[in-house]
């Protein structure tokens, strides 16, 4: 349903609900944002997410709350439950207990490396801190393994407008096919050059989201004055900013999302509590993409991951 306006309608909706988390999200209130009855759109969003709004907007929360928990161990538990959305620390434990089979204050002292490969390594982490001297020999991290520094740089990305077709499901596979078809609508409307900003966004951390829930957005820059034109399709606005970049020595594949996933874990885990820095929100992955000679494929890999930053 890419390029129809239900898609572009749910699309305007999802990103409100990413934007608005901790803000009250009724049904009736997505469904004026998205033009339709709350009959229509509770349905048409079902259709395209795999998921009905509400069930939708608690997984995001818990799945925010996970995420703060961990990498932002300043904030309160009860101040995590609020920016999430939740009104009651009594219901955002019993919620998070429900989801998650623990409770937010377990999780953030160290359940959560159940799901992850290698606690939140920082001086100031309680986690590490707690962790038995036995167990910290397996589970704490205290080298780069994947990451080589070299590598690794920080540049300011321009704000720009950007088409988006979004993929739901695992990041291993199906996200080349969005990219081929992505780049044969760009490429046909004169938008992809040298210097045209291509990236995914993996809107979700593996370790938490389930992966047929995962989203992953393929956006490409274009020329705001064409936006009009294009009235069908979902047009995000990337605010560009100070970021951290590891580039690749070799484009990696989707398939080998391992490897991207361990040098995540050591941009986050290591890398942003020694920079100065902290991060801003979900990742972006450069992508290169090169036709194949002689055939309509087009080759995706990702040449590139990177944080939006700022200092501390």
């Amino acid at each position: 349903m890419y390029g129809t306006e239900q898609q572009k309608q749910v699309d305007k909706v999802l990103q409100y609900i990413e934007q608005n988390l901790s803000e009250p999200l009724p049904l009736e209130k997505l469904a004026k944002i998205s033009t339709y009855s709350a009959y229509h759109f509770q349905r048409l969003f079902k259709s395209l997410t795999g998921e009905n709004p509400a069930s939708y907007v608690k997984r995001l929360r818990m799945e925010n709350a996970a995420h703060l928990l961990i990498y932002e161990y300043n904030i309160s538990v009860t101040d995590v439950a609020f920016m999430s959305g939740f009104t009651s620390l009594s219901y955002f434990t019993y919620a998070f207990n429900q989801h998650f089979h623990t409770s937010p204050k377990k999780w953030r002292e160290g359940a959560y490396l159940e799901r992850f490969p290698r606690a939140y390594d920082s001086k100031n982490s309680k986690p590490n801190r707690s962790i038995k001297k036995e167990e910290q020999s397996s589970t704490d991290y205290n080298k780069f393994t994947w990451l080589d520094l070299n590598n690794v740089k920080t540049m300011e990305f321009p704000v720009c407008l950007t088409i988006n077709r979004r993929r739901v499901g695992p990041y291993t596979e199906g996200i080349t096919n969005v990219w081929e078809d992505l780049y044969h609508w760009a490429n046909s409307r004169e938008f992809i050059k040298s210097d045209t900003l291509i990236f995914g966004v993996p809107r979700n951390n593996p370790y938490i989201t389930p992966p047929d829930k995962s989203q992953y957005d393929c956006r490409v820059e274009i020329d705001e004055r064409a936006v009009q034109a294009f009235h069908h399709e979902t047009v995000y606005p990337f605010m560009g900013g100070k970021h951290v970049v590891y580039t690749f020595e070799e484009p990696v594949d989707y398939s080998e999302r391992s490897l991207l996933i361990e040098c995540y874990s050591e941009l986050y885990s290591f890398w942003l509590p020694k920079s100065g820095y902290r991060y801003l929100g979900n990742p972006i992955e450069l992508i290169q993409m090169k036709p194949v000679c002689g055939s309509l494929s087009v080759e995706c890999k990702i040449k590139a991951i990177c944080l939006a930053i700022e200092p501390k």
